[in-house]
């Protein structure tokens, strides 16, 4: 999952969560079902009847300056998901998300608890985590319920998957084929279910009520993809998350000559600004330019990503995805000045197991007011594809702060098995 931030794509419903203090042995017989459920494939705009189970075990181990005690979060998600499909282009689907801490918790979940341990914020939850209608033929498609939104890279909407409970929308998703190589899409959106669960004593940071729409154009060039796009986001829960965002991004890759070796670029602007109820008046620039070069064993990558901040207000992220941008500890909420991240890593790919790996560096800098260096981290990830449906992965963070926070470090062991096709 660390190797691309567009791995999963979702859509949704306005389906109040279910709260109930369900455990994970009350849903053996519906996992028992699933697993034994005939699972068959078609192409991606075609419906077919298809159950889905996944099971992420994630051990965390965690170190701030800050406490003196390391902290270390056992966590086990559960998802259940089938698809009915009444036609081969329309059809409905469900999914339940639970979140169990395992082992006891020595680390501070987020949900108010005083620890003397770092954050890992995952904590306990249960809820609906999607449910749609949709109606898609290949060139025209929608979704009407609670869905996961992914947007090119996932940086401004995203179901941010890192977390064990994934971030929902509730709203309306649609596209259309202009042509063959142009399509538009329009998501109207009236909710974001985040990431803390349903069940998370701050009802406010439990779910967001919006009026939002988001417009986005693509079109296929001869060399690579042109998109672009306008997001309007009224947030009628929290005003200082009401933004508006005009952009526009370029991506591709390039065989180049018999060598085997491949180009790739992203170069995107964009700009936001305050909208609708937001009380504060801002004007910020964003801008990511990255290159990367290699085989399929082993590549090179080199970026810069600048969010823009005034002193006072910060580029706003609030529904994007955190983990796979500005390294892997977390230890940014874009500071008032901004952030500028200067990146350069290797990756690859090893016959042995599908075996991903991936090593980046990052110089954090302020985007504005030429203030000292915020600090540096290096990123190390290995992810291997022991079968089919069962996957075995590890992280690690190390951040160096010089005048931003305190050093962190962050340790992290996956272990996922997923059965049947999860609808994204």
């Amino acid at each position: 999952m660390f190797l691309t931030n567009s791995q999963y794509t979702i859509k949704r419903t306005s389906i109040p969560p279910n709260k109930s203090s369900m455990t994970i042995p009350r849903y053996a017989a519906l996992a028992a079902a699933i697993v034994f459920s005939p699972v068959i494939h078609a192409d991606e705009n075609t419906y077919v009847n298809s159950p889905y189970l996944g099971l992420r075990y994630r051990d965390s181990t965690l170190h701030s300056d800050s406490f003196e005690k390391t902290g270390r979060a056992h966590t086990l998600r559960l998802q259940l998901g089938y698809l009915w499909a009444f036609t081969p282009h329309l059809a409905a689907y469900a999914e339940v998300t639970k979140v169990q801490p395992l082992f006891g918790r020595q680390y501070d979940d987020t949900t108010g608890r005083r620890t003397p341990y770092p954050a890992e914020p995952d904590p306990r939850s249960t809820e609906l985590s999607s449910a749609w209608l949709g109606y898609d033929n290949g060139d025209v498609g929608i979704r009407v319920g609670r869905q996961y939104l992914h947007l090119d890279n996932n940086r401004f909407f995203s179901p941010n998957y890192w977390r064990q409970n994934p971030q929902s929308f509730d709203g309306i998703t649609t596209y259309v084929k202009l042509a063959d190589k142009t399509t538009l899409s329009y998501d109207w959106i009236n909710q974001v279910n985040r990431t803390v669960g349903a069940d998370f004593p701050d009802y406010t940071q439990r779910r967001w009520e919006l009026d939002g729409h988001l417009i986005h154009l693509d079109q296929v060039l001869p060399l690579g993809q042109l998109t672009a796009y306008g997001y309007f986001v009224k947030n009628l829960t929290l005003a200082k998350n009401s933004v508006r965002t005009f952009g526009a991004r370029w991506t591709g890759t390039a065989p180049l000559a018999d060598t085997g070796t491949n180009l790739g670029w992203t170069l995107e602007g964009a700009h936001q600004n305050d909208y609708a109820n937001n009380p504060a008046h801002f004007s910020l620039p964003y801008h990511l330019f990255e290159l990367s070069y290699g085989l399929p064993a082993i590549s090179g990558r080199l970026g810069e990503e600048s969010l823009g901040g005034d002193g006072k207000t910060a580029f706003n992220i609030a529904y994007g995805s955190g983990h796979s941008f500005d390294g892997w500890v977390g230890v940014f909420s874009i500071p008032a000045h901004g952030l500028r991240d200067r990146y350069a890593g290797l990756y690859g790919v090893l016959p042995w197991h599908s075996l991903t790996w991936l090593v980046t560096h990052h110089e954090f800098d302020p985007q504005s007011g030429g203030g000292a260096r915020y600090g540096s981290e290096t990123d190390v990830g290995v992810k291997a594809q022991v079968s089919t449906r069962f996957t075995l992965e590890l992280q690690y963070g190390d951040y160096r702060a010089d005048s931003f926070t305190v050093n962190q470090r962050k340790l992290w062991l996956l272990a996922e098995y997923r059965y049947g096709k999860q609808m994204m």
